[in-house]
């Protein structure tokens, strides 16, 4: 499987349980950890070693990037039942203003504020990739990134630097936290659905 760079899967699923993580492509190399069936992993890109396939990758959310035996792994479907291959190209296109959609979410600038309503662009990569720009009432425009449909961190503004996160999906709802402000979003509108 080619890197997303050369058009290949951006993610990878694990189909096995137990998958060993290495520290290079040799089932002798160190291990670093192991992963659950259906885990999904981000392509680093795979190569024949000695005779073998395998991947590098590196945990969705993060963590120790390491090598896997591709027998083991499938390209992995988003939640919107797309593979997504090549780059995510949504941050790029939002900048430049291309957006897919608009739309208004549920918002709060401050803690404690009650939820209001701020302007919302979404550009989408496919798979659940997506750049969403936030803007509320008075200008200030938040960037929120998304992963195979997880939120995975904001842009650092004059207000925080953006990791200092919480989110879950409720129903059909993602709830999200960046530093003091709040945001609640349709998942129709991250998938386009």
């Amino acid at each position: 499987m080619a890197a997303p760079e050369d058009n290949g899967p951006r993610r990878l699923e694990v189909m096995t349980d137990g998958l060993v993580l290495y520290s290079a492509p040799a089932t002798d190399a160190d291990t670093r950890t192991e992963f659950p069936r259906s885990a999904v992993l981000s392509n680093l890109g795979c190569a024949a070693v000695s005779g073998e396939v395998w991947c590098k990758v590196i945990p969705l959310r993060g963590g120790n990037e390491g090598y896997v035996q591709a027998a083991y792994l499938q390209p992995a479907k988003g939640p919107d039942g797309i593979i997504p291959t090549g780059t995510d190209t949504s941050k790029q296109r939002a900048r430049a203003n291309d957006f897919d959609a608009t739309s208004t979410i549920s918002c709060a600038q401050e803690q404690g504020q009650a939820l209001g309503q701020c302007r919302a662009a979404i550009a989408r990569s496919g798979g659940g990739d997506a750049t969403v720009f936030v803007t509320f009432q008075n200008g200030f425009t938040r960037h929120l990134f998304f992963t195979h449909g997880q939120f995975m961190r904001a842009n650092a503004t004059m207000s925080g630097v953006g990791t200092d996160t919480d989110w879950q999906l409720i129903g059909d709802t993602y709830t999200i936290r960046v530093d003091d402000q709040r945001y609640e979003m349709p998942k129709a509108f991250l998938l386009g659905k």
